[in-house]
Formats: structure tokens, sequence, C-alpha cells
């Protein structure tokens, strides 16, 4: 199967996979507050979407924010390629760190991300009054710091 990364503003198009995936989004939720971009990577063959993340800049900082893989295609690689385009994309545009909240740590720590404590981020983070945290649910928020000198 060969796939092609898009980027694209339709973030309305990409919640179902989000609700889906079982991040914290409602399908009536507007886009995320400075959205940049999204990330699509879709079958080439077929049209069809394998995932999707997005890249948000808000109160000075840049965001990964929901990435999501179908099922179907957990386990491929296709999770990893989705995060670092959205890394590559804030690199691209000087970011100095870029942040998340990461419902699985360890995924993120591959790629060089830090546990943080959830008051350091810059944004708000709805993860302690979530009824499914600690209760299934062990998010942390990250922070990955790019070493080249801006």
């Amino acid at each position: 199967m060969s796939e092609k990364m898009i980027c694209t503003m339709d973030y309305a198009s990409l919640v179902e996979l989000f609700v889906r995936a079982g991040l914290e989004i409602r399908p009536e939720d507007s886009a995320p507050e400075g959205l940049l971009t999204c990330f699509e990577l879709l079958d080439e063959e077929t049209g069809g979407r394998i995932g999707a993340a997005g890249l948000v800049y808000d109160k000075g900082a840049y965001i990964l924010r929901c990435v999501a893989v179908e099922e179907r295609y957990w386990g491929k690689g296709y999770g990893k390629r989705l995060v670092r385009a959205v890394m590559d994309e804030a690199e691209k545009r000087r970011a100095d760190r870029i942040w998340l909240t990461a419902k699985v740590p360890g995924f993120y720590r591959k790629f060089g991300f830090t546990v943080v404590p959830m008051e350091d981020a810059p944004f708000e983070t709805k993860c302690i009054t979530c009824l499914q945290y600690h209760n299934g649910c062990d998010s942390e928020v990250m922070v990955y710091y790019y070493k080249t000198k801006r």
C-alpha cells in the first residue's frame, strides 16, 4: 500500500476519526483555537483515510493536537509519521518547543518528549476534571525542545 500525506484546514472532516479514536472531542466542537494545519495520511489507492493530526499555535505555544490512526492501521508506523510531520512543521515555523497532552506518554517519549507538571503547560488542560483521568486514562502534559539555535 502506498500512502500520501496532505495538509488540510478541513478539521471538521477529521472530527469523526478523532472521536472514534477516543480523543476528548465532541462532534459539535469547533476547530481548536489557533489551528495552523492538519496532516491527513491517505491510502493512495483507495483514497481512504489512515490517520490525522493537527498543529495549533495558541498563547505563544505550538501544540500537537489530535493524533489518531484508524484502528485497522495500528502498529504500522502511521502514528509516528503523523507525529513527525507535525513536529517538522512546527520546526519549519521556528518553534523552540512543542507541547502536547498524551494519553500514551510512552509513545511520545520515543520522539524525545518529556513529561512536565500540568500546571507548567502554556494551555489549559481539562484532564484533572475529566472523569476518566486516573480511571483508565493517565494523560500527561509533555514538551519537546528543538535543539537547533534560532
